[in-house]
């Protein structure tokens, strides 16, 4: 436990840091681009970044859940919040890659019980612009993407009965438990610097005791409904006028 749990610190201390690190390069090269222009290579590097800052509902299906085929019922009845932050990267206009993390809550009841669990999780996903797919070069201000991915998250749940005479039952994640997503939202382009989306992912996990109680029938999930706002770290725009009020030099520019 205590190895496993050393390991799993050292993990994030390490994630944390390249996090911050890339972060650091990213703005560092933004604020300071005007003055010395980058390698070509370095250029293209820093081109696509974004950071998304996110918070919503968590839905919890499984065997302490009562309102599965019932949505709107399951939101008022069987939901809890979490938020999270994204990085990412836009490969082409198609295809984006990027890291989550992920803190939140979990809850579910049924006639016998009802469960409450904390969850944290980190994952790699892949998103794919269906409007770019299908119409090349648009200059579109809203655009759908499918999302899929894959992680690890940990949890402490616990279980209380309606029966006073049984005593509440804890489980806690001993090693972080490997999880799927997929899902599907829409992108709106406010301007060249931030956007804001709508997001519903499902999380699917090897997991039967997430809500305390195994069944031995099908694996548990949850599902993530969110609204973020997405900050597009060097996405300058291509408006003459910007590099003249900047004190750069831009192509568009006509010299005198």
């Amino acid at each position: 436990m205590e190895k496993q749990a050393k390991r799993q610190n050292i993990f994030f201390l390490i994630l944390w840091n390249v996090i911050l690190l890339s972060l650091i390069l990213l703005i560092q090269g933004n604020a300071f681009g005007q003055y010395k222009k980058a390698s070509p290579k370095l250029q293209g590097w820093m081109k696509g970044w974004s950071i998304n800052v996110n918070g919503g509902k968590t839905t919890f299906y499984g065997d302490v859940s009562l309102y599965d085929s019932e949505f709107s019922e399951k939101l008022r009845k069987e939901s809890s919040w979490a938020y999270g932050f994204i990085l990412s990267r836009q490969m082409s206009p198609v295809i984006g890659l990027s890291g989550q993390m992920l803190f939140g809550s979990l809850v579910g009841t049924n006639s016998k019980s009802r469960f409450e669990a904390n969850i944290m999780e980190y994952s790699f996903s892949l998103t794919f612009n269906l409007l770019n797919i299908l119409i090349p070069k648009n200059d579109a201000h809203f655009f759908p993407y499918l999302k899929g991915g894959m992680g690890q998250f940990k949890y402490k749940s616990t279980l209380s009965y309606t029966d006073q005479n049984l005593d509440d039952r804890v489980v806690i994640a001993d090693a972080p438990e490997f999880m799927y997503i997929f899902g599907a939202g829409a992108y709106y382009k406010i301007n060249h610097t931030f956007d804001v989306n709508l997001e519903i992912t499902s999380r699917m996990i090897y997991n039967d005791k997430l809500d305390g109680t195994k069944s031995n029938k099908d694996y548990d999930y949850y599902a993530y409904l969110s609204i973020g706002i997405t900050y597009k770290i060097n996405n300058k725009p291509r408006d003459p006028r910007y590099f003249r009020k900047m004190g750069m030099k831009s192509k568009l520019i006509r010299r005198r």
